[in-house]
């Protein structure tokens, strides 16, 4: 996408310093897409979670210094680059941690590899690409010297992809100052007025016991919020059980389900595509490959998880009792995300649901409850984060989206709803706000590949220099 030349002399210097700097932008992106910002368990002080993610905060918190910024580590839960005077502030929210990379990649997941004018790496487009522009945009306001009404801060989260701890410690905890306004750079342009909520149903059931031929162990799923791309299963059991049970998976044909015998049992492994959970119709659940390929050899945990795994799989929450949709972001979505077995010999799925923004989470919890009383679940544990929904006569939306039309022309594409769910929806007064252009190539977050480009960068620094200064002038 080409951006209209500004009628404003100060937005057009912002332009021209991001054009003049392209080189240091993606040099500094391809610094911090290096990283394998990866959460990991604690690593010492400072670093709840884990020594890589911490990388990431050390390296962008020192970047912003030499900018010119004033920084402030807060905890290694977050941090935060700010400039400027006034009583009140603006703010961009991006964050620096990752999902994990999966398999399927033709570039190195973290080799930050510049080709055809795009940069790939985990993280690329979601979410540093963008949280570098945002920088990078205020970097280009700061240097115009322009008095302003309110200060400008970025703030880098470290725990956006499984949890958002990291901006509840930061608001509530450390209670850091809350802007008037902000914007996060974790979706697309125009804007994200409405996410729908998310939670984690965490269900556990006990497993039989005593039987000839039993599974083990078995996993699969990398993150609630990705289609699980692998998954297995060990089957032991007396020889005769064993020998009817290869029998019966040499009668199963699945290209991407595989086994192989040893003097431990039998591995039956099943291979997937990735995607995000929010989307998981654009995935390949595994997880649900290994239960269809293991429902055929007459196991006793049939009953217990195969069959329900295979029938809950789909994506509507119809089978989970949940479908629902509403007139403002649509349908409800549901991604079985991860499989386990416990050392208490239980089961455990995880199936991460993005539900309508008019409906609520304890509506959720009642439909599904005749569901799991009648097939013996137990929804051990829960993680809820309810929807956002910003009307598009308030603010920021007016402004932020005059500017987005302002600068590219686009008075077309209408400002939408997404299943994913971003900072936006922990902090107030704030929405989603690009990377993504409507006809941008990047992404696609979560699955192999994932890339940004270069002009995508440079456009929505551009376009977030301009919100910054309308928002903070």
């Amino acid at each position: 996408m080409i951006l209209n030349t500004p009628s404003d002399p100060n937005i057009q210097k912002m332009y021209d310093w991001i054009d003049s700097h392209t080189d240091e932008i993606v040099a500094a992106l391809q610094g911090v897409l290096r990283i394998p910002s990866l959460e990991a368990p604690p690593a010492g002080t400072n670093a709840p979670f884990g020594a890589t993610v911490r990388q990431a905060l050390d390296y962008t918190l020192e970047l912003s210094a030499r900018l010119g910024f004033r920084t402030k580590d807060v905890d290694g839960y977050a941090g935060h680059a700010e400039f400027g005077e006034g009583e009140e502030m603006v703010a961009g929210l991006g964050h620096l941690d990752v999902v994990p990379e999966g398999d399927g990649w033709r570039y190195e997941p973290y080799g930050a590899t510049v080709e055809d004018g795009f940069i790939y790496a985990r993280g690329s487009s979601d979410d540093k690409g963008p949280t570098y522009a945002a920088l990078f945009a205020a970097k280009a306001l700061m240097e115009l010297g322009i008095p302003l009404k309110r200060r400008v801060r970025l703030v880098f989260g470290c725990n956006e992809e499984s949890g958002f701890k990291c901006v509840h410690y930061y608001w509530e905890v450390a209670k850091e100052e809350r802007p008037i306004y902000a914007f996060t750079p974790d979706a697309g342009f125009p804007l994200i007025y409405a996410e729908k909520g998310i939670t984690n149903l965490i269900l556990e059931k006990p497993l039989p016991t005593g039987a000839d031929l039993r599974i083990a162990n078995a996993h699969g799923g990398r993150r609630p919020n990705m289609v699980p791309d692998y998954a297995e299963a060990l089957l032991v059991g007396t020889k005769e059980a064993q020998l009817n049970a290869i029998r019966a998976l040499k009668r199963f044909w699945d290209k991407n389900v595989v086994f192989e015998v040893s003097d431990g049992g039998i591995l039956v492994k099943a291979y997937g595509k990735s995607a995000h959970g929010a989307r998981p119709t654009l995935g390949d659940n595994a997880v649900a490959r290994l239960a269809r390929a293991l429902q055929v050899v007459g196991l006793a945990e049939a009953e217990t998880w195969l069959d329900f795994v295979a029938e809950t799989v789909e994506a509507t929450g119809a089978a989970l009792g949940i479908a629902h949709t509403d007139d403002v972001a649509g349908a409800l979505t549901s991604n079985l995300g991860i499989l386990e077995y416990t050392s208490q010999n239980m089961v455990r799925l995880t199936y991460n649901i993005r539900y309508p923004v008019t409906w609520t989470f304890d509506a959720l919890r009642e439909a599904n409850r005749p569901v799991l009383e009648a097939n013996g679940w137990t929804l051990a544990e829960y993680h809820d984060q309810p929807p956002l929904y910003v009307p598009l006569d308030e603010e920021p939306v007016k402004t932020l989206l005059n500017v987005y039309r302002t600068a590219t022309g686009d008075n077309e594409t209408q400002p939408t709803t997404m299943g994913g769910g971003t900072y936006a929806r922990a902090t107030p007064n704030a929405v989603a706000y690009g990377a993504g252009f409507p006809d941008s190539e990047d992404g696609p977050a979560h699955e192999p590949d994932e890339r940004i480009a270069i002009l995508t960068l440079t456009n929505a620094a551009k376009i977030y220099a301009q919100a910054f200064y309308e928002l903070a002038k």
